[in-house]
């Protein structure tokens, strides 16, 4: 609970709302004689996953979720430059606001204390901007998708206030302006806990009496080690930024060692895992931005490698959406997004969609539906049956014939059908159209698919996966098609819609009914 605040508290807290209010900027003569050089607006998002929390269970720990992180995160290109400083400062192309469409979470922020008035600076060179500047669009969002949360981990930078005064002033831009909208708890909380709310974290020990949310501290360019929450919970961190000594190889393979550890945790709702992707070498023509050329494709290709990732912690990284010239890719956040183990549906125009195949051995009624393996036997079927691919187990769900499709017992389970020609077509729509709508739909990278596997964001969180076909008695097309049957007769076919590993559109056609494909359900 707060303590009842001394009158000079109270001042300090009013001259704070009124620095809120007015989202004043600090004098750029605090700039150490480096001026702002701000080049325009951030160029358009390479992709948008504003609601992806909406689509994890309640239940979930922070810490149990894979999110993505900015280090830095103040200091973006289009309101920090810092003239021929900018390729050691710059660490992010994008504003805050866009990073959080990006599907950004957890944001390291840096603020310098001047009395109270809290600016945001990276090392000694100061971002032009207050914190106010990064609380604001970040309200803003949380009040626009309220099943989003949002992390502040708050460290003092180029200021050396003590930590009860930091405290204070940090107490006055959180809670005298906008109440109600942090969570200030000093444990791991569940997602349920604190949607529509920022959740803070901290950097120091000392809270002036507050409650100030988990301190979360960690030993000077740490190579991978338990830091400390003086509490029941646990933080792990690789923060190994210093790449004077060590090379980006190295880096690399300390970052990947943290994914992994995060990965096997046994009590993921005791310990946040920090793994900062970020670098910096007092070597000329060194950037920030070189660096995660390097290292951002490094770590997204070793995630999408083979194994299975579900949990890995939070990953911060540098350039967040790539860099306006492309040197850095722009895939990372992207694929941190949606290796989360999300719901079994997601809300796509006005339906809400199964995202995995369906997978069941019984009708609607529980009655079983027969398992056919024999290829002449399966061809020559009039009467519902199931297979697997190859009559082998996989990841892809079963394949069905049309005629349990149709089967008045019902395949889909309670509370669903499977989805209608017209109803993929409202999909399709909702997707971008007809000769776009696989690429939002697929699941990304190349695990599943085929390379290039073109086109592939899966910015609905649809995840369509490449289950390949029985065409009639015969096996074929997976990891290179993803084949969906539609409950839609069309005389003695019946209709289905595919997707290819080689471009970005959906297919509509008519197939015999003894053919074996996957199915989408739909919510009644």
């Amino acid at each position: 609970m707060k303590t009842s605040p001394s009158l000079a508290v109270f001042a300090a807290f009013l001259f704070c709302s009124l620095l809120l209010i007015t989202s004043c900027k600090k004098d750029p003569i605090h700039n150490d004689g480096v001026g702002a050089d701000p080049i325009g607006p951030d160029r358009a998002l390479p992709y948008i996953y504003p609601d992806w929390m909406k689509y994890i269970n309640n239940d979930k720990y922070l810490s149990e979720i894979t999110i993505p992180g900015t280090h830095d995160c103040g200091a973006d290109l289009h309101t920090s430059a810092q003239g021929t400083l900018t390729n050691l400062t710059i660490a992010q192309d994008f504003r805050i606001a866009n990073q959080l469409m990006l599907g950004v979470r957890w944001f390291d922020i840096r603020l310098n204390d001047d009395d109270g008035t809290m600016t945001v600076f990276h090392g000694p060179y100061y971002l032009h901007k207050n914190f106010n500047d990064l609380i604001r669009p970040t309200l803003d969002f949380l009040t626009a998708h309220p099943t989003e949360t949002v992390v502040f981990m708050i460290k003092q930078e180029h200021s050396n206030r003590g930590d009860d005064a930091f405290a204070n002033g940090v107490m006055g831009y959180l809670n005298w302006s906008y109440p109600d909208r942090f969570w200030m708890g000093d444990y791991i909380p569940t997602l349920g806990d604190v949607r529509g709310k920022v959740v803070i974290v901290r950097q120091f020990w000392g809270t002036h009496g507050y409650e100030m949310g988990l301190p979360l501290m960690w030993n000077d360019n740490t190579t991978g080690s338990f830091g400390s929450t003086g509490g029941y919970e646990y933080v792990y961190v690789q923060d190994h930024y210093s790449l004077n000594t060590v090379s980006l190889d190295t880096k690399i393979s300390e970052i990947k060692a943290c994914l992994s550890k995060a990965h096997t945790e046994p009590y993921p709702e005791r310990c946040y895992y920090l793994n900062f992707t970020s670098g910096e070498q007092d070597v000329q023509g060194t950037s920030l931005e070189y660096i995660a050329s390097v290292i951002n494709p490094a770590i997204n290709s070793f995630l999408l490698s083979g194994t299975i990732w579900h949990n890995v912690g939070v990953v911060f990284v540098n350039f967040a959406g790539g860099s306006d010239d492309g040197a850095v890719p722009n895939d990372l956040v992207k694929t941190l997004v949606n290796i989360n183990e999300f719901s079994n549906w997601v809300y796509i125009g006005p339906d809400v969609w199964a995202n995995q195949n369906l997978d069941v051995t019984q009708y609607r009624n529980g009655d079983a539906i027969p398992k056919v393996t024999d290829n002449n036997a399966w061809q020559n079927l009039t009467t519902g049956a199931y297979c697997e691919y190859n009559n082998g187990p996989n990841d892809y769900g079963k394949l069905y014939n049309w005629y349990a499709v149709n089967d008045p017992r019902g395949l889909a389970p309670t509370g669903w059908h499977v989805a209608s020609q017209d109803e993929w077509e409202t999909l399709v729509h909702a997707a971008g159209g007809q000769s776009t709508a696989a690429g939002a739909l697929k699941d990304v990278g190349t695990l599943h698919w085929w390379s290039p596997n073109t086109g592939a964001t899966n910015q609905l969180l649809f995840t369509a996966y490449p289950g390949g076909a029985r065409w009639g008695g015969s096996f074929g097309s997976i990891g290179e098609t993803g084949m969906f049957w539609t409950s839609t007769e069309a005389g003695t076919d019946a209709s289905a819609i595919w997707m290819n590993f080689d471009n970005s559109a959906i297919q509509y056609q008519n197939y015999p009914k003894n053919h074996g494909f996957s199915v989408r359900c739909i919510r009644e």
